[in-house]
């Protein structure tokens, strides 16, 4: 045998004894996995592969004039697999990303130290290997376009491992403006804007598919069959950021000034009903500050106290049991009625016996309510046409958690012989600030009561796909006579009544105070009292309703006109000052006729100028009988004006009075004259300067102003 077919044998040999066997042994494997034992591994692949729920990015919130209220901010999470780059571009990258790392991501590590740090990632030979290194948290996308452009991580997942997991943090661009009303989504319980458009604002969650890397952490796959998530849409409300955060302020002032247990305003649109500002601020838990926490204008219902004394007027009008000169005896502001003394709180009844139902209105007397209601009423009558005002039902504000309104009746289980009188003077009725506002919005607009409405818009990529437009409750919930009357009665408690110290010389503004005990029927209890003031204004034209509650003041007085009324008056001012609408514009109504002392009158100067000015102002005049000279003057006469020729060259010493500076220098130099100008505008005055023998020279100073 040749040396050549030596080597082949042991080739052959060395194939047969080595590589055979393992050929086998691959083919045994291979028929294992994919036959035997393919249940088992297809199980423990599925183990390493999930998917996982992907929430949609959520839409915004913005306020009536686009303002951002609430959006969704994304941060990321950012991981690294250190075994994904190549040895090669591993270390020779490696100072460069832990300069960077420390330098513009935690600095609290120095290079030297990320350095080390990351060399001990891709050490896998002293323990096992690990693929899922957590780099940063809540990094934001600015921050993160910084970091892909790092060295290593420019190469992306697949080639430079870094790993990125995004979240969704909810953001209020304007704090805690409305904080209550627009709502939060985080946590267990949902609520305002945010939970009762939450449909809309969440979007269609989509799916994604997550591999589990050696050590326990998941990354995405790049599975294109996985579904995609569809974005929120964006909710428009009806809010006003600067109506919101006037009130806002003047509630916050107030609150720490009486540190009541809590309080609410409420503004809303007249004409529409749309809710322009809905503040609420309550005690802490430890009671240290106020905070937005729980929506009391809508939530909290309770006996309202003097501002329900609209009603009762409504229903005495309505039903034509009084008139506003009836006469009603209040005898000195205390009544018994059965077993109960009711009294009036204004100390100026003490002095009064028969008195006007208007000014029994307007200074607020308890003990004429109850006596009207209770005399000229039986049965049920009287709740039932309070009834008919729609003050048992909710307004159906698109928020959660609004309170059900109560007007005792007959029926109930707790009427007496009292609750009549009780009732007449806003006791044995519960009603939610928001819902007592709506009831005076009404009055304000002429009898048509509109549905209170917080948003207006939902829009998709700009495009409006639900609009909510403003809704009338009842076209005219009284006659127009009863609201007129009750809009002089509301005009009247702020003239002359119990809010005459808010009155403003700056416009004209209409309402209620109340005043109400809120436990009076739990013995042996510290008194509780609420402080009111619904009202609107301007009070001739009213643009804005508003309601102040003060719920159980520790200082400071506890009546409404103390209390609630300065907080409408500061709310009604700054808007009244600061929003165009409420102004009435100066050139409504025909034109004033003017007469002679408001025209212009001796000016003069060059005619075609006088012309084209008296044109531009809109001053007739008759141009075919203008005089035929190059200067002329304006004489005004009776509501008209007429131009006259005037030559003052004709004159010894040419008198320039009236004239603009050019006319006069170009009167007096024709002729020879020096003129010395002093000030500026028009010549109200010239002196000669005078020669050697005392006449009158060629100077001459013209006056101007």
């Amino acid at each position: 045998m040749n040396f050549k077919d030596e080597a082949l044998v042991r080739i052959y040999a060395i194939l047969a004894v080595i590589v055979m066997p393992v050929a086998v042994l691959l083919a045994y494997r291979t028929v294992d996995i994919a036959y035997l034992k393919r249940a088992e591994f297809l199980a423990m692949g599925e183990s390493l592969f999930r998917v996982r729920t992907v929430q949609a990015e959520r839409g915004n919130i913005y306020s009536n004039d686009e303002n951002l209220l609430a959006t969704s901010v994304p941060y990321f999470s950012l991981h690294f697999d250190p075994f994904v780059a190549s040895p090669k571009a591993y270390y020779s990258n490696i100072d460069s990303l832990a300069y960077l790392l420390s330098v513009h991501v935690n600095s609290d590590y120095t290079p030297g130290a990320w350095r080390d740090s990351l060399i001990a990632m891709r050490d896998s030979i002293n323990r096992p290997a690990r693929h899922y290194y957590k780099i940063a948290e809540s990094v934001s996308y600015s921050k993160l376009q910084q970091v892909q452009r790092f060295p290593i991580f420019n190469e992306g997942r697949l080639g430079g491992g870094l790993i990125v997991e995004k979240r969704d943090e909810r953001k209020r661009p304007f704090g805690w403006l409305a904080r209550r009303t627009i709502g939060k989504v985080d946590g267990e319980q949902m609520v305002g804007i945010e939970d009762a458009f939450n449909t809309d604002l969440a979007g269609t969650s989509g799916q994604a598919e997550m591999f589990q890397i050696p050590g326990g952490g998941w990354i995405p796959t790049e599975n294109l069959a996985i579904v995609e998530p569809t974005s929120g849409a964006d909710v428009y409300t009806t809010l006003d950021v600067n109506i919101q955060d006037i009130a806002e302020n003047a509630l916050d002032k107030a609150m720490h000034q009486h540190l009541p247990e809590w309080g609410s305003v409420v503004v809303m649109d007249v004409e529409t009903g749309a809710i322009r500002a809905m503040a609420n601020l309550g005690r802490n838990t430890d009671g240290s500050d106020y905070f937005e926490m729980y929506n009391y204008a809508i939530a909290m219902a309770t006996e309202p106290g003097s501002t329900f004394k609209l009603a009762t007027m409504m229903a005495l009008l309505e039903d034509d049991k009084v008139t506003l000169d009836s006469e009603i005896d209040i005898e000195n502001g205390t009544k018994e009625f059965y077993d109960v003394t009711i009294e009036d709180s204004n100390p100026m009844s003490k002095h009064w016996n028969v008195i006007s139902v208007r000014q029994a209105f307007e200074q607020s007397s308890n003990v004429a309510m109850a006596k009207l209601a209770d005399s000229l009423y039986s049965d049920n009558e009287f709740s039932d046409r309070l009834k008919s005002f729609h003050l048992e039902e909710k307004t159906g504000l698109e928020l959660e958690g609004e309170a059900q309104p109560f007007i005792n009746s007959t029926g109930s289980g707790t009427w007496s012989g009292v609750s009549r009188a009780w009732l007449a003077f806003g006791y044995e009725s519960k009603l939610t600030p928001l819902q007592t506002l709506t009831f005076f919005n009404a009055v304000a607009n002429n009898g048509r009561m509109m549905k209170p409405y917080l948003v207006k818009e939902v829009r998709r990529e700009g495009k409006v796909i639900k609009a909510f437009k403003p809704t009338v409750i009842d076209k005219k919930i009284a006659s127009q006579g009863t609201i007129e009357q009750l809009r002089s009665l509301l005009e009247g408690v702020v003239d002359r009544g119990t809010a005459y110290r808010l009155k403003s010389d700056q416009y004209r503004f209409a309402g209620k105070t109340g005043t109400s005990l809120q436990n009076y029927g739990k013995p042996g209890r510290r008194k509780e009292y609420q402080a009111s003031f619904a009202g609107y204004f301007p009070a001739d034209n009213p643009k804005y309703s508003v309601i102040v509650v003060i719920y159980n003041p520790s200082r400071g007085g506890y009546y409404g006109s103390e209390l609630a009324g300065p907080v409408f008056r500061e709310i009604a001012d700054n808007i009244y000052n600061s929003m165009i609408e409420v102004h009435e514009p100066l050139n409504q109504g025909p034109r004033p006729v003017l007469y002679a002392s408001q025209l212009p009158n001796r000016d003069a100067g060059h005619l075609g100028e006088i012309a084209k000015v008296l044109d531009f102002v809109n001053v007739h005049i008759d141009v075919d009988s203008l005089p035929a000279t190059e200067l002329a003057v304006v004489d005004a006469g009776d509501e008209r004006v007429d131009i006259k020729p005037w030559n003052p060259a004709t004159q010894k010493f040419p008198n320039v009075r009236g004239m603009r500076l050019r006319d006069a220098v170009y009167v007096l130099e024709n002729e020879g004259y020096i003129v010395h100008p002093q000030g500026v505008g028009r010549v109200v005055d010239q002196k000669w300067q005078t020669d050697g023998r005392g006449q009158r020279g060629r100077d001459v100073t013209l006056i101007l102003n």
